[in-house]
């Protein structure tokens, strides 16, 4: 019993610790070249998947939905954004630190990654078409105008599909990969104080 509350404190000390890592995270982020301007890459779900690998799917959830639900205290997106980031943000944390936590090794950590930017790109398109890009259009701008300000930066962008094709999904490609990456690089160290 002892040992269960041990193991639970250590899950919620290190989870908030993750947590609060990924909100400071959240306001270091750049624009992508051809990128909507409110496409913004960040890496506050790196500590995410870190908990997520670390703890399992459930735990690197959590941290986004922390991490998601603080910057609703500031958004300038009518929740819109912070719902988009919960949605694709925490489908590419679970799918990926489930298939780790079947088998943990450096290949299958690859394995779940590949697997959560696909799941992030799919859900991340299918959001934005049919509820995110509809309601944000209602809530705060019209539809025409953020399609404007979208082909301003990348011509190729005219409607609402093509915001898709040639926004969002690059955009979650390269996000995905860049999470990716440095996780890859970093995981192994962050666990071992981790688990200590």
């Amino acid at each position: 019993m002892e040992n269960k509350k041990r193991i639970n404190s250590r899950y919620l000390a290190s989870g908030g610790i993750l947590a609060a890592i990924s909100v400071v995270l959240m306001f270091v982020e750049t624009p992508l070249p051809m990128m909507p301007s409110f496409l913004k890459l960040d890496i506050s779900n790196i500590p995410a998947l870190i908990g997520g690998f670390a703890f399992g799917p459930l735990v690197g959830v959590l941290i986004v939905l922390v991490k998601d639900l603080i910057h609703m205290t500031i958004t300038q997106t009518a929740f819109v954004g912070e719902l988009a980031d919960f949605l694709v943000s925490g489908s590419f944390v679970f799918c990926a630190s489930l298939i780790y936590s079947y088998k943990k090794s450096r290949k299958r950590a690859f394995i779940g990654m590949g697997c959560g930017i696909l799941a992030m790109v799919i859900v991340g398109a299918v959001m934005n078409y049919y509820v995110l890009l509809p309601f944000y259009a209602k809530a705060y701008m019209p539809m025409e105008q953020i399609i404007e300000l979208c082909s301003q930066i990348n011509g190729l962008i005219v409607d609402k599909l093509t915001y898709v094709i040639y926004g969002v999904i690059p955009f979650n490609i390269i996000k995905g990969l860049v999470i990716s990456l440095i996780t890859a690089l970093t995981y192994k160290h962050i666990s071992k104080i981790i688990h200590k």
